[in-house]
């Protein structure tokens, strides 16, 4: 590992963390299959992103192959780091086609992209083990796709990173595709979120970026042998576990094994935290035994039950004290406020937090490695009294800080003006089902250039605005809704809690700029995850609303179109809606709405705006 500056100010090199990255990726899939996972979670620019954020001189590319026979062409012709294969392929099923490709490239890694698990009867369970690392499904969440390469790159990188580079992990064990195809993005969305949120602000740019390489990483497991493994090489670096109890054990799917794991941790690390989840209700009683968390798989807050656990416990988010009952006395949000909590903290809360190893995981998640490793070997009774471990603990933290003031150079940022297209995302995240179909219609009518064979007639998908799914799930969080979402008796007290609440700042910056520029009427409609999708949609089930836009106060304008946002965002949770999930497939909190801002084309009339055609 190399370190930058002399003796006295030793530091990690961050650009010696995560050597191995995916630079080529091959696609292989169906047009519109492509279509969605390209255009609707935009994943060349996702990828993009993050590529420039690790400061590597170039990009990778995402290679597109529709037949069996073109991606094996391409594979002849081109070094991919990792091959995603989906199942609709017109001339060979997917296990023929990585059969094919193991035999000549045996060491290259395939993933299975499927839409439902239902797709995989076809194929023998141990035929898909074989040949591919791992099956995800794909339920309208693009980050699956980002969730394939990070955990693809954790999993080369891992052993370099925390033996050498002190990076801390999670361990992940989930054998449901379904379950771990939810699971992992999510945890993957935390962890980067927290990442870019804890990188103070004072940093310069390529500082910032380097410090993102050393981001926690995921030792994802399907089975018992698997995470003992990880957590026998790496117990020293875990963060914590979040595992389901049912999954393979000595190659037999055991009811318990998750129980058995947690004693097995629980042996060498008393203080990691655990959480389990299951739908038999009765292993919580296990899992009290064993001092883990517990979380009901079947129920609809569990993505975000999982969410807050990870933040509150992985050393995400602020550093909350808390007394031995459990009651929030203090919090920090930087290292400057956690040593100064730390000096006048009552003595049992410090030496419990220390005991816990919780001060030396929430300094990791901040990539303070030297001064997380400086502190995570010392035990409390290493010390004579509680005060001489609060003097040792403030003197490492003002050290740490002292560096910190000499080595940071401050970056001035500005923001680009940005003008409305004809199809324009005004935030993150996914584009949901019915924008995911008017941004493919509108690739046809360019591609084809069908407009040239009707010269006489125009041929244009209305002017659209998409506020991606990021926008839906910072609104929920920031307002604190999930807490009050299923509290509520009617929708219509559900809808004024919604309307209630605010919108995201940086949202509302994006639709007072948008509105400058609109001056025809809008209408606003939802465009959830499952609204239209493959299996099981729910088209027609949530709202859609009309505005004038026509108001000389901008105020106004905003103020209008924000609560039509408001209330389509209410209206993903109405009862009659959880009534069909509860018997679908579906958790009600995989559902994610994104909104689609339409031009309405018509004509006016005096004072009234009459829409040419209106139609489901």
């Amino acid at each position: 590992m190399n370190f930058a500056g002399n003796n006295k100010h030793q530091r990690l090199d961050f650009q010696d963390l995560m050597l191995f990255r995916v630079h080529e990726i091959l696609l292989v899939s169906s047009p519109y299959d492509a279509y969605i996972l390209e255009e609707d979670g935009r994943l060349t620019e996702q990828i993009l992103h993050e590529y420039i954020g690790m400061n590597f001189s170039y990009a990778p590319r995402l290679w597109h192959a529709e037949t069996a026979e073109q991606a094996l062409k391409m594979i002849d012709e081109r070094k991919f780091d990792v091959i995603i294969i989906m199942l609709r392929i017109a001339d060979m099923n997917a296990v023929s086609l990585a059969k094919k490709i193991k035999k000549i490239h045996p060491k290259k890694s395939l993933f299975l992209l499927a839409f439902d698990e239902s797709e995989l009867i076809i194929f023998r369970e141990n035929e898909i083990q074989h040949y591919f690392d791992r099956v995800f499904i794909w339920s309208g969440n693009s980050n699956v796709f980002l969730a394939i390469i990070k955990q693809l790159e954790d999993r080369k990188n891992s052993p370099r990173d925390i033996n050498k580079g002190e990076v801390r992990a999670i361990i992940f064990i989930e054998d449901s595709p379904r379950f771990y195809s939810v699971i992992l993005p999510l945890i993957y969305q935390e962890i980067m979120y927290h990442t870019q949120q804890l990188v103070s602000k004072s940093f310069n740019h390529t500082h910032r970026l380097l410090h993102l390489r050393s981001r926690t990483k995921i030792l994802f497991a399907t089975q018992f042998e698997e995470a003992k493994k990880y957590f026998n090489a790496y117990h020293k670096n875990i963060l914590g576990i979040v595992s389901d109890i049912r999954f393979p054990r000595k190659g037999i799917l055991d009811p318990d094994a998750g129980i058995h794991f947690t004693q097995y941790v629980r042996e060498k690390e008393p203080h990691i935290p655990v959480v389990l989840q299951s739908t038999n209700l009765k292993k919580k009683e296990w899992a009290d035994k064993v001092k883990a968390s517990f979380l009901n798989k079947r129920s609809d807050s569990l993505l975000y039950d999982i969410r807050n656990f990870i933040t509150n416990n992985f050393g995400f988010g602020n550093f909350i004290f808390r007394s031995l009952d459990g009651a929030e006395i203090a919090v920090a949000v930087n290292l400057k406020e956690l040593r100064n909590q730390i000096k006048k903290i009552p003595e049992n809360i410090m030496i419990y937090h220390a005991s816990s190893n919780h001060f030396s995981n929430w300094i990791a998640a901040r990539g303070e490695f030297s001064l997380a490793k400086k502190l995570r070997p010392k035990q409390v009774t290493d010390f004579e009294s509680p005060e001489e471990l609060r003097t040792y603990l403030v003197q490492s933290i003002d050290k740490t800080l002292d560096e910190e003031k000499i080595l940071r150079v401050a970056d001035f940022s500005t923001r680009e003006k940005t003008t409305v297209t004809n199809f324009t995302r005004l935030y993150g995240g996914s584009l949901g089902g019915k924008a995911r179909g008017l941004g493919f219609m509108n690739k046809i009518i360019r591609d084809t250039n069908i407009q040239n064979k009707f010269p006489d007639v125009v041929i244009q998908i209305p002017r659209i605005a998409v506020i991606g799914t990021d926008a839906f799930d910072q609104f929920l969080v920031e307002n604190k809704l999930y807490e009050k979402i299923y509290t509520m008796e009617t929708n219509s007290q559900l809808e004024t809690v919604f309307i209630n609440a605010s919108l995201p700042a940086n949202l509302i910056k994006s639709l007072k700029a948008f509105l400058k520029q609109v001056k025809y009427p809008l209408a606003v409609r939802s465009s959830s995850l499952l609204e239209d999708s493959q299996y099981q949609p729910l088209a027609g089930m949530y709202s859609t609303l009309m505005i004038q836009n026509a108001d000389k106060s901008s105020k106004k304008r905003l103020d209008q179109l924000s609560e039509a946002i408001k209330r389509i965002y209410a209206s993903t949770f109405f009862k009659d809606l959880h009534s069909i999930t509860s018997i679908s497939r579906h958790r009600h909190t995989e559902e994610k709405m994104a909104i689609l801002i339409t031009e309405l084309i018509g004509q006016n009339y005096g004072d009234r705006f009459y829409p040419t055609l209106s139609g489901v």
